[in-house]
């Protein structure tokens, strides 16, 4: 591998900026291709088929570039075409879902362990099967939250937003019902509702995906001996359809505006 090779970080959309700005924070001089795939976002609401289908094209077009390391940015991605990517492609492959779980099920005090995901996550079971392979007496409550990315990307995660609460109130309410005393962000839009929700989950340890994938990658590439030390790394965006939206949206998730230029290709 090439020790100055991209990092590779794709999405079905704008979500993966979450694990994309947490990267830059923690590795600030490493090269990094972000890929948006707007132009079928979301996955979440896909077959099974269809996410493999996608993330292979991802892939495809990443693979245009030199790159050292490919982060899954996208829950739904990660549970469902995982495995196809790993054998389809010779590369260090990063999630989100594995470290998450490897965090929750250490973290856990009573074994109570909550999700909060797309439907096709929540149904590919990938959570329960990563967090029960860590610790086996955990137990494990999985809610699908549809209506969080909608509101996300219209700006509405304000922990004073009405909406917003009374969503979040609905989707919680059987997780704590359970007693859960650990909480997986188990979607990449779902950092930016961290306040509101640990503002209605009081007690709560609240994990998210996003910074768990980062440190994982940090960690993997240090072991690999594959990490850029000097200098600040180059940033690349590109996305399947919408270039100008993205741009205008990703704020939200940077934090800032994104620098130079946003490429719209076709995969």
């Amino acid at each position: 591998m090439n020790h100055d090779g991209f990092i590779g970080v794709f999405d079905s959309g704008l979500g993966g900026l979450t694990v994309a700005k947490t990267i830059i924070e923690e590795l600030p001089a490493e090269n990094i291709i972000y890929f948006g795939d707007t132009a079928h976002v979301p996955y979440g609401t896909k077959s099974p088929k269809q996410i493999r289908e996608f993330a292979i094209n991802d892939v495809n077009f990443l693979r245009r570039f030199d790159l050292k390391a490919l982060v899954i940015a996208c829950n739904t991605a990660d549970s469902v075409a995982r495995q196809t990517l790993e054998e389809k492609f010779d590369l260090p492959i990063y999630g989100v879902i594995q470290p998450a779980s490897k965090r929750a099920a250490k973290l856990t005090v009573n074994g109570n362990i909550g999700i909060m995901a797309t439907r096709a996550t929540v149904s590919s079971q990938a959570y329960n099967r990563a967090i029960l392979n860590v610790n086996p007496s955990a137990h494990v409550h999985s809610i699908a939250c549809p209506l969080l990315v909608p509101l996300v990307e219209n700006g509405r995660f304000s922990k004073d937003d009405p909406v917003t609460r009374l969503v979040l109130q609905e989707y919680l309410a059987p997780l704590l019902e359970k007693g859960i005393d650990t909480l997986v962000l188990g979607c990449t839009h779902y950092p930016l509702l961290s306040e509101a929700i640990e503002d209605l989950a009081k007690g709560v340890r609240v994990i998210s995906s996003s910074e768990a994938a980062a440190f994982a990658l940090k960690n993997g590439l240090a072991k690999a001996g594959l990490l850029r030390s000097n200098g600040i790394g180059v940033h690349r965006y590109y996305v399947s359809d919408d270039a100008e939206h993205f741009k205008e949206n990703a704020m939200l998730f940077m934090g800032n505006e994104i620098a130079g230029e946003v490429g719209q290709v076709n995969v």
